[in-house]
């Protein structure tokens, strides 16, 4: 009698192979090198969200335990004129952040795209306010729009216009606040849309400035339009960044005057960390990530249908 060809090591594999999927049997094999990356990120991102929907539903103070109260939080939020005041301006100064560091971002980058003796210069001005600490930010800030020493008002006076306060005003503290968070984060959107241009294919550019198109046209009709995708990354990384913004808020005008810069951000720090109502500061973050969530899906909805991908 001839002998099997087929080994019972390979008889064994393969009754494995027959009983367990394949897909599940190499995600086994992987676990040992996943399990440590896994728990990091539930310790770091899963947890806390947890917690912080469970202090949601609860009366917690940060000094006692906390209390089962249900939905009686978000009762509360929905029926407070000032978070309804705080949501709208978080709402103004996002939209306003937002459209500045798109627009000046794009110029910028057509700026630092060009061939110059001072492009490595002006690559790095426009990118140094990026890596500025917010208490940098705030104290230089504080003092070029101090309305009576500060150089910003003292330059209007030379030109007979007498300067706002600026960070004192309601009617000026939200588009201050705005000028520097654009100042602040231009330039990381810059830097994206420098990345963008230099990927662009040079035929299309090429072909279109031999048929005689002019460089807004084709800057309007074909550069733009092919950084569509790279604009629904900047658009995307901006709303994220503006609506959690609460560090400069919180040095330059502390949600004033009269609650004019007062921020989602800055509404839920103060009440955690000021009032002490951490149920009512957790039931506002996560009314902070529902309204993320939402403005996510809807902005992934929209560049599906409209932007291009190659």
């Amino acid at each position: 009698m001839k002998a099997s060809l087929i080994s019972p090591a390979r008889i064994r594999i393969t009754g494995q192979g027959r009983r367990m999927p394949g897909a599940l049997l190499e995600l086994l094999r992987a676990a040992p090198y996943l399990l440590p990356a896994l728990l990091i990120f539930v310790v770091f991102t899963y947890y806390p969200l947890a917690r912080v929907l469970y202090l949601s539903l609860t009366d917690a103070d940060m000094l006692s335990a906390p209390n089962w109260v249900g939905l009686a939080n978000y009762r509360q939020l929905l029926a407070d004129r000032e978070f309804w005041s705080s949501l709208g301006i978080t709402a103004v100064f996002a939209v306003g952040v937002t459209a500045l560091e798109v627009g000046l971002g794009l110029a910028l980058a057509f700026l630092m795209n060009a061939r110059t003796r001072t492009q490595s210069l002006l690559r790095g001005a426009v990118f140094a306010p990026v890596v500025v600490s917010l208490a940098a930010t705030a104290v230089i800030w504080n003092y070029l729009l101090n309305p009576n020493s500060g150089p910003v008002n003292r330059l209007l006076e030379g030109l007979g216009i007498t300067g706002p306060g600026w960070l004192s005003d309601p009617q000026t503290a939200l588009a201050s606040v705005i000028l520097v968070a654009v100042w602040k984060g231009v330039g990381l959107p810059a830097v994206l849309f420098l990345a963008g241009l230099q990927g662009l294919p040079a035929e299309l550019e090429e072909a279109a400035a031999i048929d005689g198109a002019s460089r807004a046209t084709i800057a309007r009709r074909i550069t733009i339009p092919l950084l569509a995708p790279t604009t629904v990354v900047v658009v995307f990384i901006s709303l994220i960044g503006t609506f959690q913004s609460y560090g400069l808020v919180l040095l330059l005008t502390r949600g004033g005057p009269a609650g004019s810069t007062n921020l989602l951000g800055y509404s839920i720090y103060q009440n955690a960390f000021v009032f002490f109502q951490m149920g009512l500061a957790s039931a506002l973050s996560v009314v902070l990530f529902a309204l993320l969530l939402t403005l996510g899906i809807i902005q992934l909805k929209l560049a599906e249908r409209r932007v291009h991908y190659q």
